[in-house]
């Protein structure tokens, strides 16, 4: 799951357990790889990767699951909700509470032990080639209409970002990663309290737009190097093929996730570096006294 399909994910989470009031002291959140969860404090959400409950295993807490594979073979004392991605409860496997599923895909066994199922029906959705194509063409329109205006009424603002990605991939890969990771988390403690929880919202809504002008300025650094000559139409080329690519990349098991995790980041960090683009980003270099 790329950051631009899990960051509203999340936001609907921190709506879920606001509006549950529940007391919640501590959360984790994995995005990669493969976990073993052995015990909560409160609330554990899985964006990506393969996460399993061992056998044997109890934990206390609720589980959301926003995407990945969720593996439960010991006992959730607690809730689980599927939002997206795949969930099974295995053969001897314990949810004391409910399981609520809104999409992706539940498998429960019959000899799973589970409080209560419930599922929401949304209309119909179908993964066909058309619905993909769709998608793809709705991101489109979004990114490429706010890089065409970037180029067209602020180009060196795009400029400045764009040369801090060409220029210093590794300065903005490193701000990108603890910059994304430190206001998520944040973020999140903030929705814990009531008051905050609107400026928690805001504040995922735009690390959410920080992580699509990254990909808004990949675009053009894709563009200025396409036979184009006028910039807005480049722009609008270059978007259409980094798009493309991350919709491939998708495809691929573990290496396509974290590519497309590296290049978040990385525009994550060139656009804090360069202060939205309001100017140009160099390191602070220490010279040495004779």
């Amino acid at each position: 799951m790329t950051p631009t399909e899990a960051i509203p994910l999340l936001i609907v989470v921190l709506l879920m357990i606001s509006i549950g009031g529940s007391d919640v002291q501590e959360m984790s959140v994995t995005f990669q790889g493969d976990h073993d969860i052995e015990s909560l404090a409160d609330v554990h959400v899985v964006a990506g990767g393969a996460t399993t409950v061992p056998e044997n295993a109890t934990v206390d807490g609720n589980v959301y699951v926003i995407g990945g594979t969720t593996d439960i073979d010991g006992t959730v004392d607690g809730d689980v909700t599927l939002l997206a991605g795949n969930l099974s409860v295995n053969d001897g496997a314990t949810v004391t509470g409910t399981l609520q599923t809104y999409s992706g895909s539940a498998t429960v066994s019959s000899d799973a032990s589970v409080g209560q199922i419930s599922q929401f029906e949304p209309p119909t959705r179908s993964s066909s080639p058309a619905q993909r194509v769709v998608g793809f063409l709705l991101r489109f329109l979004v990114l490429g209409a706010f890089g065409w205006w970037l180029v067209e009424r602020h180009p060196l603002v795009i400029e400045n970002v764009g040369a801090a990605i060409t220029e210093h991939a590794l300065v903005n890969a490193v701000v990108g990663s603890l910059g994304a990771t430190t206001l998520l988390v944040l973020f999140v403690y903030m929705a814990f309290t009531l008051i905050l929880l609107p400026v928690a919202i805001v504040g995922l809504i735009v690390e959410f737009f920080i992580v699509l002008y990254g990909q808004a300025v990949f675009g053009y650094l894709i563009g200025t190097r396409l036979p184009i000559e006028r910039d807005g139409v480049a722009t609008l080329a270059g978007i259409a093929a980094f798009l493309l690519v991350l919709e491939l990349l998708g495809f691929v098991p573990y290496l396509g996730g974290i590519a497309q995790l590296v290049v978040a980041v990385v525009g994550f960090g060139a656009v804090l570096n360069t202060y939205f683009g309001l100017q140009r980003f160099e390191p602070v270099t220490i010279s040495r006294g004779t």
